[in-house]
């Protein structure tokens, strides 16, 4: 008896074993060389795990283990202490396929992997449709009808990728891709369509510190949409003084806002195009700038360095400025618009824009 209940528990650890288990079969194409170390990996608070590391032979790797729980994770390859490629699986349980290309990876095998190629290969279509329409708008001698189109054509992709990202979302509900997607594409999602999406998440899901902080960007982007008056923050003026938002917005005279950070990129390019847009209706609008920076020195040198004569604002707690999320921005540069009285008539307009919306708000 003793020996048929040894059995019996043996198989049935043997069948939840199975049941855990993974297999990780890879290819690799231009991004990696044969005999390269390939690695799977997690991040986990800011911290990077290795699960597994095996060796490239013959233009394939694999790994095997046990994962009950789905989990996010990326495939590295790591040559001179350096990342040479990466790419991103769900790890759960079942065979996973994976190939690795120089700019592009395929997945298949499981269901979450299935779905996320499928979801990577509807947005990589639209992003390179896209980046044709933003290319040709580029180009000199563009008649007018060209840029009509081009303009259109990026229009209409906008919309076709925010409709994608709802349906998607929705067919992902309940399952650990609707939170992944959306916190990488949040940006491209309408605020109150967000909202919706949250509040039918899996309880364990919309409460975690991530999707909460998107949840309230939603909302604060709803607080502060255009035609509804301004929201009100403190800051600091480069000469130390404190201020407000509103020593500024709401005086008379229309008012931009542009966020922006001295060591962005591409902070000389930034500065000198809204430079110019300042020196051209210097007379009439008010110019405020603040700055995402957390380096006192390096924002007055910035400042200096790039002539920037208007009003420099800014709290110095870099990402986490309670200004920035109180309008739901999450990148730069930004541009907000104000009229005389502080409503909110633009936001996230590009500086190419804005000249032409200031013609209107001027007349």
């Amino acid at each position: 008896m003793k020996k048929i209940l040894l059995l019996l528990s043996a198989c049935v650890c043997l069948a939840a074993c199975n049941k855990c288990k993974y297999t990780v079969n890879g290819t690799v194409g231009e991004g990696v060389s044969i005999g390269d170390s390939v690695y799977l990996q997690y991040i986990e608070e800011g911290r990077v795990y290795t699960l597994a590391r095996d060796a490239v032979k013959n233009g394939v790797f694999s790994f095997t283990g046990e994962n009950c729980e789905p989990r996010l994770c990326y495939i590295v390859s790591i040559i001179n202490n350096r990342p040479r490629s990466k790419a991103e699986l769900f790890l759960e349980p079942g065979d996973i396929n994976i190939n690795i290309g120089d700019k592009h990876s395929t997945l298949a095998g499981t269901f979450l992997n299935t779905r996320l190629q499928e979801y990577n290969d509807s947005i990589f279509l639209i992003e390179q449709m896209f980046k044709t329409f933003y290319e040709k708008s580029k180009r000199k001698k563009l008649s007018v009808k060209g840029a009509e189109e081009a303009d259109k054509g990026m229009k209409v992709l906008s919309i076709v990728r925010k409709d994608y990202l709802n349906r998607f979302l929705e067919k992902n509900i309940d399952n650990p891709l609707c939170s992944y997607i959306l916190t990488n594409n949040y940006e491209y999602i309408d605020p109150k369509d967000g909202i919706e999406i949250i509040s039918r998440m899996p309880q364990e899901n919309k409460c975690d510190t991530t999707i909460r902080h998107i949840e309230h960007t939603f909302r604060n982007r709803i607080l502060t949409a255009e035609g509804l008056c301004f929201t009100d923050f403190d800051a600091y003026s480069n000469d130390g003084k404190r201020v407000k938002l509103s020593d500024y917005v709401g005086k008379g005279k229309i008012t931009v806002l542009n966020i922006w950070g001295s060591n962005g990129r591409n902070a000389q390019s930034d500065v000198a195009e809204f430079k110019a847009l300042a020196d051209t209706y210097k007379d009439k609008v008010e110019f405020v700038s603040f700055a995402i920076d957390k380096d006192t020195t390096a924002w007055n040198d910035a400042i200096k360095k790039y002539e920037m004569w208007w009003n420099n604002i800014s709290d110095m707690q870099g990402w986490n400025s309670k200004a920035l999320f109180s309008y739901g921005i999450n990148s730069f540069p930004y541009n907000i618009i104000f009229d005389a009285y502080g409503t909110i008539l633009h936001k996230g307009i590009n500086v190419e824009n804005v000249y032409s919306a200031l013609d209107e708000a001027l007349k």
